[in-house]
């Protein structure tokens, strides 16, 4: 039975994590396949902006799509979530896919996003996103599609524009030739976007810059032809004391290499021999460049780009997989704090997504088992804490958690909107039956009923059986939808199984939710007299 529900959407539930210094991961969106890869930006006051690719999931043959929020961004799309102070996620895009049926009218997504008809974005022809911030809050994103790379800008409440930076000349099917880019802004505010491109005649670097409303592209750096070189990784940028740095990895001479702009001209030199630079990634704090990498020999290195420190050994690491390109290459992330810490993350093929922090010697961050199949990690630290960003390979999820001294941290889902609640009884319905029912699981992010039965005037235990493997759940009874929570579960990882002893409540309708993802995942609680 389909029953559609339409009501206000549960507030932000306090969820206390616990105190001290550690690490908290949540679910930043759920909706389909989406997080694939991920960038992170974060505002003055330390709460992130976050790009992904979003793609439709695809759905077996016998079951339902899992029905998107009226408001969400239509797939595939270039999106971008965001945070705010109350832990309320927006989920909006910079680009989205015109919908068969045409766009409902008075329904808006959030940032904006442009419409493109029959847009030529899939997961397997895409190579990753990069954001930047503007000091008056605009968003700068970059992304590499099948026939090139991208920009766009947006701003909260604003609306989307989108541009080609470069043109490959024809589409490829298969990511790989053109690199994921990377994303800066100058003292100016002016953008620049920096990408890798392979063809028969060997490696392009280039940098393109914003002239007014037109691109100027310029090659910083050129290698030979390479048979056997692994495809471009993800090209990184940075402005130092005003000048763009440029880096990439340059398989055929195995080497990570930097492009500067030193008065007209580019000039090249070497980061690290003997290093293939695959996965890169580039962070700056001030004057201060890092870039981390695969180097290709069994290791992930970090780099400070100064011609000065040297290189410091990360870790131990399997070497990615030549056959895999694109979303599906491995990838490493940077970031610095301003206490001079450094955050280093990484996915390994046989360890899951790895985290570290340190200065001169690096220290495993525990991330629990969320990360057990996290791919395409980045990072962005502030004076309150880092966040990462990856995706969850096994259930198809963005993930963003914060490593920093946390108190009640609140975490809700996207705003208000109409929900079509799956649900095996609807609330007028529920407990009229008068059979006792207090068993409840989690798939996915969805209960597996949203009716609950309990008798009146004596106290009940709810048993709840968290199947989602990787995901946060936990399950709050409430006097009321928005109201007081009675009683609630710890949030817990799944799998989990828990209890929940709720006191003698008087005959009515009460209400319970899962406060990770209270937009999601909610229903009644009938108490009811003489329930057996």
């Amino acid at each position: 039975m389909l029953a559609a529900a339409c009501a206000s959407n549960p507030t932000a539930t306090s969820v206390d994590f616990g105190s001290g210094v550690r690490f908290v991961p949540v679910v930043a969106d759920s909706l389909d396949n989406v997080g694939l890869g991920s960038s992170l930006a974060l505002t003055a006051e330390g709460l992130p902006y976050v790009t992904y690719f979003g793609f439709p999931a695809v759905v077996k043959e016998g079951e339902i799509p899992i029905p998107r929020p009226i408001g969400s961004p239509f797939l595939p799309g270039v999106l971008l979530s965001s945070v705010d102070a109350n832990g309320v996620w927006t989920h909006g895009a910079i680009e989205q896919a015109k919908p068969k049926a045409d766009l409902p009218q008075g329904i808006t997504v959030p940032f904006g996003p442009v419409t493109t008809d029959n847009l030529q974005l899939t997961a397997d022809d895409s190579n990753g996103t990069a954001i930047a911030l503007g000091s008056d809050g605009t968003v700068y994103a970059a992304w590499t599609m099948r026939d090139g790379v991208y920009y766009g800008t947006t701003k909260a409440d604003g609306t989307s524009t989108v541009q080609q930076v470069f043109n490959y000349g024809t589409a490829v099917s298969l990511a790989g030739p053109i690199s994921a880019p990377g994303i800066a802004l100058d003292a100016g505010g002016n953008p620049w976007v920096a990408f890798s491109v392979l063809g028969s005649g060997g490696l392009e670097a280039h940098a393109a810059t914003l002239n007014g409303s037109k691109w100027t592209d310029q090659v910083v750096a050129t290698s030979g032809p390479c048979g056997g070189c692994p495809e471009p990784g993800p090209t990184g940028i940075a402005v130092l004391r005003g000048k763009p740095v440029v880096v990439f990895g340059d398989g055929a001479k195995d080497a990570v290499e930097m492009a500067s702009l030193q008065g007209s001209k580019w000039i090249v030199s070497d980061v690290e021999s003997n290093a293939q630079g695959l996965g890169l990634s580039v962070a700056s704090t001030g004057n201060t460049a890092y870039a981390s990498y695969y180097t290709g020999h069994g290791a992930v290195h970090l780099a400070v780009l100064d011609g000065q420190t040297p290189v410091k050994p990360i870790a131990k690491a399997l070497n990615p997989s030549p056959t895999k390109t694109g979303n599906s290459a491995s990838r490493t992330a940077v970031a610095a704090g301003a206490d001079g810490t450094i955050y280093v993350a990484w996915d390994d093929e046989t360890k899951g997504l790895q985290f570290v922090s340190g200065t001169d010697t690096f220290t495993p961050v525990e991330l629990g088992s969320t990360a057990s199949g996290g791919l395409h990690p980045a990072l962005a630290a502030s004076d309150s804490g880092v966040y990462l960003s990856w995706y969850d390979s096994v259930n198809q999820n963005l993930m963003v958690g914060v490593q920093g001294d946390l108190q009640n941290i609140l975490v809700a889902n996207p705003p208000p909107s109409i929900v079509p609640s799956f649900g095996a009884s609807s609330s007028a319905s529920c407990g009229q039956d008068k059979k006792v029912l207090l068993n409840i699981s989690a798939t996915g992010t969805s209960f597996d009923t949203t009716c609950l039965v309990g008798p009146a005037s004596k106290g009940f235990t709810i048993n709840f059986d968290n199947k989602a493997t990787g995901i946060q759940h936990n399950i709050d009874v409430f006097d009321k939808q928005g109201g007081t929570s009675l009683e609630s579960t710890q949030v817990a990882t799944g799998p989990a199984q828990q209890t929940l002893a709720v006191q003698s409540l008087d005959a009515g309708s009460y209400y319970f939710q899962c406060d990770v993802h209270p937009t999601l995942m909610f229903g009644t609680l009938a108490v009811v007299k003489g329930a057996s």
